[in-house]
């Protein structure tokens, strides 16, 4: 049997996903017993992970050159951080319900009855054409087609009504048009073979700016 494992490197998420996991950790974190020694301790966890926080939602809506860089410079330094407190609590534990317990995300596991794998991440990026947004997310082995939903709206209960997208054989190249500025736009994807389909991907989310 596989050894679970937290995934390490969340450089992949959009900034406001990367704040929605700071806040999640932050929450799971601050009252967590299962970690006595954690390294680094959660008294410098805490402050890196709150300074993203406080400059990304300075920038959520705007914000100047100046701003943008120290949001991205606080970004830097949260996305190390959690890579050096996953990468101890991986070594800490075996338990999937103890890894868990911090907030962060599981890494996927391999399955035997050969459906493929879920992606573990998406991401959504501004393209170079105008109207367009590129649709990032990483090649599964065993998958020969990916089936790609996009959301611009969300229900009563805040969950994206989805639509179709398309397939791809390509996990790479991949992009949605036209979008209209200013709109939200959600990403998820799944894996395909002969044997079935994967469990939807983690969901990317980014505001869209066309320039005229």
């Amino acid at each position: 049997m596989r050894r679970p494992k937290l995934i390490t490197n969340y450089g992949y998420l959009s900034d406001g996903d990367l704040a929605v996991l700071a806040t999640r950790t932050l929450d799971a974190l601050s009252t967590n017993t299962n970690f006595p020694d954690l390294d680094p301790p959660f008294a410098e966890y805490e402050p890196v992970a709150q300074d993203y926080l406080n400059k990304q939602g300075i920038t959520a809506a705007g914000g100047n050159l100046r701003e943008t860089k120290e949001k991205d410079e606080a970004r830097a330094a949260l996305v190390t951080m959690m890579r050096r407190v996953t990468t101890y609590i991986n070594n800490f534990t075996d338990l999937a319900s103890v890894q868990l317990s911090s907030g962060f995300y599981p890494a996927a596991t391999p399955r035997s009855t050969g459906v493929p794998l879920p992606c573990e991440w998406t991401r959504i990026r501004t393209s170079r054409r105008p109207g367009e947004i590129l649709l990032d997310f990483p090649a599964i082995r065993e998958a020969y087609e990916y089936e790609k939903q996009i959301a611009d709206t969300l229900d009563e209960t805040g969950q994206p009504l989805w639509q179709s997208a398309g397939s791809t054989s390509r996990s790479r190249g991949n992009f949605y048009a036209p979008v209209q500025d200013g709109v939200t736009y959600y990403f998820r994807v799944r894996a395909r073979n002969k044997n079935g389909v994967s469990a939807w991907s983690p969901v990317s989310s980014m505001r869209a700016t066309v320039k005229e």
